[in-house]
């Protein structure tokens, strides 16, 4: 008895280990999961200098007893949070790494974090900056004169930093400033300027008593900007106000500087000279430029343009090269501006960037940085007057494509209702007798949602807006109502009485229901939609058009400067040629009473780099590769991945031939490889870079 007493206590053993074995196998699953790792910044991001926040998932291991956080491998502090705040103004890239101790004397260390840092941002109201893509012009940061960052999709990836401009509700602005937590805040704008030239003519006596309100509600606080500089006689508003209030409390100086009609790089230098460093040994206190051009002189005058580019590469590399310095916005005047224009970086209507605008963009980022151009969405979107109801059939693409809306078998629901304004107002096919949905007001998000009855293949959106629209709306769509994938994106939508938003998927999408969310309204009312559309076809050829042309960013590098700068009474000789490379070089030579000096610049394009074929043997080292050549190119740079993406890079080399054979222990016996290559030359000691090509799939041969 005793025997078999024993024997089920054994098997009821086993029984318990063997139920616990999955038990602790998910434990151990869950911990390997959960990963030690540096969350911001990100993998290769580009950051604004001065004060940022390096910040990390919490170690796992074991209970922590404090981070150290690393920056250029030097330990920059330690702290029991899960962020830190960090300073750098060196324009380059930097690598950042934390270790975390545990209580028991152990430590684990994240994987090192690379990133980059620049000085340049945008100075833009939604008039200048609605057409422009921060992230794709290298900028860190931007402001826009207030208390709000764009809602646009484009800037969501560059640091806002509010400003308060004027005198007036500075409790109520500055409460909501400070709720957001930013980094900086930017003081009272060219408080010694009247409203007519664009300051805000505010009394030193007012500021004064108006300081203490901004202290708090920000990390770090910019004093007032002003429009004369504190080092010149004039800036005596500035220099009043320094003298009244606790200098403690200004983390930064910011400075404004137009210099009318007086640019190239004597004009640069005599700014750097006189406005930045004079201000600098007045207070010792951190400088931003937050607003600076070359004024008095218009777009169409070609020898004012070249002037103020001569001026803005000396520029760049001076405030670069500042360590006190720690961020600058150029004013860019619009194109259209025949006082001022020669400074315009781009033309407010299209975003397109100027000669100009190419410089600030391209010229003096850190060096291995290589933005990451944002994908384009998978819709194009158009905005037009119309005051009659959609058509059954349109055509697109050369193909007929049936308004689905029209079909009894269509339903649809609202988030909600004013008056008698029901959501089937708006799939009615009238405009008449106010038949309309309208939504509650006051009320953010709203939506609205169709069912088709049956999944349709979908390739354009038409909404018919009443005066109280949408400035911002997503389209979601769905095949069970339950599962959603966002296709279009909206964003800052200008308002009219019978607007007409026609969204076309470059692709067509297979679904039965579309919800429509607003999250901006137009007015104080709420969401009103006149009518709505829904085109598709059951014909694939819809989505065949022609493919754009592929464009390349431009190669920025600075001229050579002349040992002693140009004097108005300097002659100019400006001749153009093309070099054995064909890319146009422009020489201005200019005649002294000393010395004759060449300017030489280079503006040129390399184009996008192929990877035609790249083969390899399963358990051979190497791989044969071949690249279409590009025109221009010295060399080219290859990387070898496992992964498309190319996070981590097995193989990294420089070759000169377009033909050639990689051989690296690293890539013996992958069942997966990816390589990829660009274009690259040196141009006046200088490496300038094409684009990355596409990721090549090895082809891996037994």
């Amino acid at each position: 008895m005793k025997q078999v007493k024993k024997l089920i206590a054994v098997i009821l053993s086993f029984a318990i280990i063997i139920a616990l074995i999955p038990g602790m196998n998910v434990k151990t699953q869950i911990k390997a999961a959960e990963e030690f790792v540096i969350i911001s910044p990100t993998q290769g991001q580009l950051k604004a200098a001065g004060h940022f926040d390096i910040k990390w998932s919490e170690a796992t291991n074991g209970t922590v007893k404090n981070y150290t956080v690393y920056l250029d491998g030097q330990k920059v502090g330690i702290t029991t949070d899960t962020s830190y705040d960090c300073y750098t103004t060196k324009v380059e890239k930097h690598i950042a790494y934390v270790v975390a101790q545990y209580n028991d004397g152990t430590e684990s260390k994240t994987p090192e974090q690379e990133f980059y840092i620049t000085k340049k941002g945008l100075a833009v109201n939604n008039e200048m900056g609605a057409k422009l893509d921060p992230l794709s012009m290298n900028m860190g940061w931007y402001y826009t004169w207030g208390g709000n960052p764009f809602s646009y999709t484009t800037y969501k990836y560059a640091e806002f930093v509010p400003m308060k401009w004027g005198a007036g509700n500075e409790d109520r602005d500055l409460a909501a400033i400070a709720q957001k937590n930013y980094k900086y805040l930017l003081g009272y704008n060219e408080p010694d300027m009247g409203g007519n030239v664009g300051g805000s003519n505010i009394p030193v006596a007012t500021a004064v008593a108006n300081w203490n309100k901004f202290v708090g509600k920000s990390q770090y606080l910019g004093a007032p900007a002003p429009a004369l500089s504190p080092s010149w006689d004039g800036g005596t508003w500035f220099r009043s106000f320094m003298n009244q209030i606790d200098t403690d409390t200004i983390d930064f100086i910011p400075l404004h500087c137009y210099y009318g009609n007086y640019g190239g790089v004597a004009g640069a230098r005599t700014f750097l000279k006189e406005v930045v460093d004079a201000t600098y040994e007045m207070y010792h206190k951190p400088i931003w430029i937050t607003e600076f051009a070359v004024s008095g002189w218009g777009y169409s005058n070609a020898p004012a343009r070249e002037s103020v580019q001569e001026f803005m590469y000396e520029v760049i590399d001076g405030l670069n090269e500042r360590e006190y310095v720690e961020r600058y916005s150029w004013f860019s005047f619009n194109t259209t501006d025949e006082n001022n224009g020669a400074s315009a970086l781009w033309t407010n209507a299209t975003g397109v960037l100027t000669d100009l605008g190419n410089i600030y963009a391209y010229y003096g980022n850190p060096e291995g940085y290589e933005p990451e151009t944002p994908a384009e969405p998978n819709y194009t979107i158009t905005s037009a007057r119309r005051t009659s109801a959609y058509n059954d059939v349109v055509t697109i693409n050369g193909i007929s494509c049936e308004n689905y809306i029209q079909s009894s078998d269509v339903s649809v629901e609202a988030s909600s209702v004013n008056g008698n304004h029901a959501a089937e107002k708006a799939i009615d096919g009238s405009l008449q007798n106010d038949s309309r949905w309208e939504s509650a007001h006051k009320v953010d998000p709203q939506t609205f949602t169709i069912d088709l009855g049956t999944v349709r293949n979908i390739k354009q959106f038409n909404i018919l807006w009443e005066d109280a629209g949408a400035k911002d709306y997503y389209i979601e769509v769905s095949k069970d109502g339950t599962n959603y994938i966002k296709v279009a994106d909206i964003e800052g939508i200008n308002n009219m009485q019978h607007r007409n938003d026609t969204i076309r998927l470059k692709e067509m999408v297979e679904t039965r229901y579309i919800k429509i969310t607003g999250t901006a309204r137009a007015t104080d009312y709420g969401y009103s939609i006149w009518e709505l559309a829904v085109y598709g076809t059951e014909n694939k050829k819809v989505d065949e058009t022609t493919p754009a042309q592929t464009t390349t960013r431009p190669i920025v590098t600075r001229p050579e400067i002349p040992t002693e700068p140009p004097r108005a009474t300097d002659s100019v000789e400006q001749t153009t040629t093309v070099d054995l490379l064909g890319e146009q070089t422009t020489s201005i030579q200019i005649t002294t009473e000393e010395t004759v000096s060449r300017i030489t610049a280079v503006k040129g394009t390399l184009g996008k780099t192929i990877v035609k074929k790249a083969t390899k043997k399963k358990a051979d080292k190497k791989v044969k590769i071949i690249l279409k050549k590009i025109k221009g190119a010295q060399k080219y740079q290859i990387q070898i991945s496992k992964s498309k993406n190319f996070k981590k890079k097995l193989v990294k080399k420089t070759v000169k031939k377009v033909k050639f054979i990689i051989k690296s222990k690293k890539i013996k016996n992958k069942k997966k490889l990816y390589v990829r290559a660009r274009a690259m030359c040196v141009v006046n000691k200088k490496k300038c870079f094409g684009k990355w090509s596409k990721a090549k799939k090895i082809k891996i041969r037994k």
